[in-house]
């Protein structure tokens, strides 16, 4: 009988491998995309020969300039997440810049949490066909294309991992009491934290397991101590990558805060008709979501007190409940940070939607009583999940400019989605460009817009400068001197650009000196100097700033650049007179 239940377990670990990659697969064809251009392709700190010193002490995707201006604006992205930061360096050192890799990658780590959550539900004594039917349903969840599709979701892939390693051992610590179990769940523990801080609170979790165990104050102590030291040390060395500790805050609501917990778990109990990205102005202004968060909220309150009273012993809805609000808590909290642009997205949704997998099969196996009929729910609710999921994945096989301008119902998306999609439609439809920016500029109460009006002008500006359309770049160039918003060091580059090429070569140049000045060895500033005397043809200061950025910053970009101006240089030597 063991024998044919391990052979069972493989094969349904086969089965479940082997879904995943045929549903997963066609994101293999698409390119970096987005974040993935920050987080990888121009990621300076990836490309740094002395990563493996310096990741664990570096914010999550690596440090723009090393002088004390570009430290202190680093510290503002709030995020540290060295252990995802090392697996794409893993995948470059492998494969080199190629999105495929990255992909693959993806969809290697979601298939090992569904094999994981299927070991889980094993150590839960679930038969094998209820925890392959938890797993497949938890691997088709339509809401984690982003997660698998997208490199850059690989955060909350690698947080879960580790998050779910911490649990099967915490399971089996509880069956043998071995402490070395316990140790090493507290360890898995600590990785997920520096994968994404998403798993904050799964150690209190486990303490509400402890308690309902009757278990003694030492026992509670000794058990929940590793778990203690683990956060402590995450916390430290987060205060190390991001000495400031300064969160700057977004102005959300406790009312957006309620709303957005409503949103998700609606969505998340029903996960269809999805667009690619959430506009968060829809979800704050929402009543029906506020007043869903609210019940929620107070329903978990009401979980609390149930699993805090040992004399109730029935508690295992009670503790589901409390555990999948937990874990949806931290995600949720991401609405009150500026660094921030989406403060909704579908790809914070993968940990909580394996326990509304887990509670949904469970829910099935305790109503329906005729066995074939709950597989055939569970399998048709796979089919419906499939449907949904299939399409979003495939989207994300395109390289960027066909990702965006490929959105089928752009009035669905937010912001963000529409200011890319105007970005790429720029070149070909200069029109249809404006139409979509203007649409933006024209929601003048959306809680983003300003954020947006910026960036809208400094891209006109800077599109303009380098098409030679001056009159209209100076245009956009005034509205961004007219704000009162402090400007980016995007805008002083390329405005030093503009001038040049308007014939105030010094006014230009000394915008340059000044943003040197300011950041001496940050990379973006010394790249765009380079750029800016490529632009008056002064090649030597071009190298020298190139050279200088090289030795902070040694990337495959500078190399190609400078091997450019060498090229240039030559072929001018030889033109005659």
């Amino acid at each position: 009988v063991i024998v044919h239940s391990k052979r069972l377990n493989w094969i349904l670990i086969l089965v479940l491998f082997t879904v995943n990659f045929a549903v997963f697969l066609p994101s293999m064809t698409g390119g970096f995309l987005w974040d993935d251009r920050l987080l990888i392709t121009e990621n300076p700190g990836l490309h740094d020969p002395l990563f493996l010193q310096k990741f664990l002490v570096s914010p999550f995707g690596g440090h723009l300039g090393l002088d004390e201006n570009s430290l202190r604006l680093d510290q503002m992205s709030q995020f540290y997440r060295p252990v995802t930061s090392l697996s794409y360096w893993l995948d470059y050192k492998l494969w080199g810049l190629n999105p495929a890799a990255f992909h693959l990658s993806n969809i290697f780590f979601h298939i090992i949490n569904c094999l994981i959550l299927f070991l889980i539900f094993l150590a839960l004594d679930w038969n094998p066909y209820k925890a392959f039917m938890g797993s497949l349903l938890f691997s088709l969840f339509p809401l984690h294309f982003e997660n698998v599709s997208w490199i850059s979701g690989r955060t909350d892939l690698l947080s879960f991992l580790f998050a779910a390693l911490s649990v099967l051992l915490f399971i089996h610590f509880f069956k043998k009491k071995r402490s070395l179990l316990l140790g090493l769940s507290a360890f898995f523990y600590f990785l997920s934290l520096l994968a994404k801080e998403n798993t904050l609170f799964l150690p209190l979790i486990f303490l509400f397991i402890i308690y309902r165990r009757d278990a003694r104050i030492k026992d509670y102590i000794r058990n929940i101590f590793p778990y203690t030291v683990s956060l402590l040390l995450w916390f430290v060395m987060r205060s190390i990558a991001l000495p400031s500790g300064f969160i700057q805050l977004s102005g959300r609501t406790i009312s957006d805060f309620l709303s957005s917990i409503g949103f998700y778990t609606l969505k998340i109990l029903f996960p269809f008709r999805l667009s690619l990205t959430i506009d968060s102005a829809g979800v704050f202004n929402n009543k029906y979501f506020f007043v869903s968060g609210l019940v929620l909220s107070l329903l978990f309150l009401v979980s609390l007190l149930l699993l805090l009273r040992k004399k109730i012993s029935r508690i295992k809805p009670a503790l589901i409940f409390a555990a999948f609000f937990l874990s949806l808590f931290p995600s949720v909290l991401v609405i009150f940070s500026a660094a921030t642009v989406s403060f909704l997205a579908w790809r914070f949704l993968y940990l909580p939607s394996a326990l509304f997998a887990a509670s949904a099969v469970m829910v099935v196996f305790a109503r329906i009583k005729w066995k074939y009929l709950i597989y055939t729910v569970l399998l048709i609710g796979c089919i419906f999940y499939t449907l949904e999921l299939y399409p979003k994945n495939k989207a994300f096989g395109r390289n960027e400019k066909e990702f965006w301008l490929g959105l089928e119902n752009k009035n669905r998306e937010n912001f963000l989605a529409l200011f890319n999609i105007g970005i790429f439609s720029l070149p070909e439809n200069e029109e249809q460009a404006l139409e979509i920016f203007q649409k933006i500029l024209k929601q003048k109460d959306h809680h983003l817009y300003e954020r947006f009006r910026i960036r809208i002008y400094e891209e006109l500006a800077s599109y303009y400068t380098f098409h030679d359309k001056l009159e209209q770049a100076e245009y956009y160039f005034n509205r961004l001197l007219d704000s009162r918003k402090s400007q980016s060091q995007h805008f002083f580059v390329t405005y030093a650009c503009f001038l040049a090429q308007k014939g105030k070569v010094d006014e230009g140049e000394n915008i340059i000196r000044q943003m040197l000045n300011v950041f001496p060895e940050n990379h973006l500033i010394l790249l765009h100097a380079a750029k800016f005397y490529i632009i008056l043809k002064d090649y030597e200061k071009a190298i020298e700033l190139l050279k200088k950025d090289f030795a902070l910053f040694p990337t495959e970009e500078i190399k190609g650049l400078l091997n450019q101006i060498e090229k240039i240089r030559k072929a001018e030597s030889h033109i005659p007179g």
